[in-house]
């Protein structure tokens, strides 16, 4: 299954929309920062322009809510279309997906959640996931990896690490550090930042009897 992986669109919807026409696939996952409360007036009217395009080509599509998302508009506008990943479990053909949004800044974004909320959610989830192939949605990267660096400092969530090591995903998407676009590995699982859709990054997973993702860019 040919899977599209976007994160920190910050209602960015013409970067969008180039990814959306120039690849094929069959399944979107978004890791968050879908609009921008901070940069739009109307956060919601820009969050419906953005799932407008995810809707365009008639695939299946989860996103969650990252931190510059307020965690009730953004998830009541994804359960309308039937897109929420949030605290949720989604079965896809040959896959299952989990996911948690929103992310700790030092600048009092509108979603902030622990990383112990994080982690207590996403494991009790988990353990009701049946596939064999297991992908994690989670806008907070894990601390101290090549996911979570910003101006020199590593800025991710220990919990979120923690959570990482322990599980038995095949495959995490992050976001929220735009600067650390990237890959890493706990433990067996790896874990991508395919970059922000704001700056034309994102990354396509080809998901069959193993995984392999292909970081790209507009």
């Amino acid at each position: 299954m040919r899977t599209l992986l976007l994160t920190d669109i910050h209602g960015d919807t013409d970067k969008l929309e180039q990814i959306i026409n120039r690849e094929e696939f069959d399944a979107i996952l978004c890791a968050g920062d879908l609009s921008d409360a901070r940069e739009y007036d109307d956060y919601e009217g820009r969050l419906e322009e953005v799932l407008d395009l995810f809707d365009k080509k008639d695939k299946l599509v989860k996103a969650i809510p990252g931190n510059m998302d307020p965690e009730e508009a953004c998830v009541k506008a994804l359960r309308e279309r039937r897109f929420n990943l949030h605290r949720k479990i989604a079965s896809f053909d040959g896959f299952e997906a989990v996911g948690y949004g929103g992310g700790i800044t030092p600048f009092g974004t509108p979603f902030e959640p622990s990383g112990e909320e994080i982690k207590t959610a996403v494991e009790t989830l988990s353990e009701r996931m049946t596939s064999d192939t297991r992908i994690g949605v989670i806008h907070q990267p894990p601390a101290d990896s090549e996911l979570d660096i910003a101006d020199g400092d590593h800025v991710g969530s220990p919990e979120v690490r923690e959570l990482l090591e322990d599980s038995d995903f095949d495959l995490v998407l992050t976001g929220h550090i735009h600067e650390s676009r990237g890959r890493d590995e706990f433990n067996g699982t790896v874990a991508v930042n395919p970059g922000p859709v704001l700056e034309g990054f994102y990354a396509v997973a080809d998901i069959d009897e193993g995984i392999a993702v292909e970081m790209k860019e507009l």
